[in-house]
């Protein structure tokens, strides 16, 4: 019998190859604008996305907040696009990130914003986009045509090219040159394997994927993939967060994914798992060893800030198989489609 191939798994498998061309053919346009940021040094930052794309730039609010000081707010484009409201963004910059480029809501904010006197910076990886045409310099992602609805390469591709300008922005040149080495470490995150969650988590009723800091945009990542590919229902939580009020529901058929940073958050991320293994879930945790919890492999890499895009990689491989274990078509999720337009 012919084994079935998503195309969300042949996408997953070119996560390196993806990584590699960034580095090629992106790298001078994410060094450019890192060096322009540092130049003009904005006042702060407001990211225009949803979705995916909203989990990448979580990701990056902490790289440019605990690395430059100035603060990442994620706007709701229903400011521009429902409520018409004017906006005052003067000496600020106004970063879309998207794969398509093509929701009218995110056109609206970016004009918006552009309007009320920030820059706008478009992240893309279809760059002759609506979104595109109307941002002042465009970053492309360079992931290539992305057929399945739930999105992978380009995911990875706007982490690495976030990193990569905030590591110009910072002048992090340990992080600049973990970058190079990426590829290599992806590929073998790529063999990770996670399949010791799979029944825990397919049995649950319900799962919290945690993480803190530059992993808190990976769990939420992933509590997103849970949804639209396995139809399991999972919520995002902070370390610290999740033990003001949610961890009251982690009882009998509950699990946790953890993301461990290898960095000063993993501490309460420890505390948080010994909490929810005594509150009865099952907690799995990738990156570290920990009392309580189960430990998923993962890749060591250079700099500690691009674990969280090495887990997300090995993730991705355990979510693909789950959800095709699970009778699931990750491909073509039901109510869901590959470009979605809201106002």
């Amino acid at each position: 019998m012919q084994e079935f191939t998503t195309h969300m798994l042949g996408e997953i498998k070119e996560i390196p190859a993806v990584v590699e061309r960034q580095i090629r053919e992106g790298a001078e346009a994410y060094r450019d604008e890192g060096l322009r940021l540092r130049r003009e040094s904005p006042r702060f930052l407001v990211s225009c996305a949803r979705g995916s794309s909203d989990q990448a730039v979580t990701y990056f609010k902490y790289l440019v907040e605990t690395g430059v000081g100035i603060p990442v707010a994620s706007v709701g484009p229903s400011i521009a696009s429902v409520y018409n409201a004017t906006l005052d963004f003067a000496g600020g910059v106004c970063l879309t990130v998207s794969q398509s480029g093509g929701s009218p809501d995110l056109v609206s904010l970016q004009k918006r914003a552009g309007d009320g006197g920030a820059r706008t910076v478009a992240l893309l990886n279809v760059t002759d986009s609506p979104v595109g045409n109307g941002a002042g310099s465009v970053l492309p992602m360079l992931a290539g045509p992305e057929k399945a609805v739930a999105a992978t390469k380009s995911f990875v591709a706007s982490l690495v090219a976030l990193a990569s300008v905030a590591a110009n922005w910072t002048e992090d040149r340990a992080l600049i040159d973990a970058l190079v080495s990426l590829p290599e470490s992806l590929a073998e995150a790529l063999e990770c394997d996670w399949s010791a969650a799979a029944l825990p988590i397919a049995a649950s009723q319900s799962l919290f994927t945690i993480g803190r800091g530059p992993s808190l945009g990976i769990a939420g990542e992933a509590a997103l993939k849970f949804k639209e590919t396995c139809r399991l229902h999972a919520e995002a939580y902070s370390a610290a967060e999740v033990r003001h009020g949610p961890i009251a529901l982690a009882r009998d058929r509950f699990a946790a994914l953890v993301f461990v940073n290898g960095d000063d958050a993993d501490t309460s991320i420890r505390g948080a798992v010994q909490n929810l293994e005594a509150a009865g879930a099952k907690a799995f945790v990738a990156g570290a060893q920990m009392d309580g919890g189960k430990s998923l492999p993962t890749v060591a890499v250079r700099h500690a800030l691009l674990n969280p895009i090495c887990r997300v990689v090995s993730f991705y491989r355990f979510v693909e198989a789950l959800a095709v274990s699970l009778g699931e078509n990750p491909d073509a999720p039901a109510l869901l489609r590959k470009v979605t337009k809201t106002v």
